[in-house]
């Protein structure tokens, strides 16, 4: 979660940095959401990603 970086803001057209708000990242200027907090991801997919992941590495061993 990178705050100091600025971008352009996809609504405003601004300037503007990502202010952090309760787990989401919201444009400094308009307040949009840029970043939403949950995109459906959950802990068994992230689970399952890591599972894949450990697999892949024994594999290459």
């Amino acid at each position: 979660m990178e705050t100091n970086k600025s971008f352009i803001c996809g609504w405003c057209n601004q300037q503007a940095i990502i202010i952090w708000v309760h787990g989401h990242g919201q444009c400094s200027v308009c307040g949009y959401n840029i970043d939403e907090c949950c995109r459906g991801e959950n802990e068994q997919s992230a689970f399952t990603q890591l599972k894949k992941e450990d697999t892949e590495k024994s594999d290459d061993d």
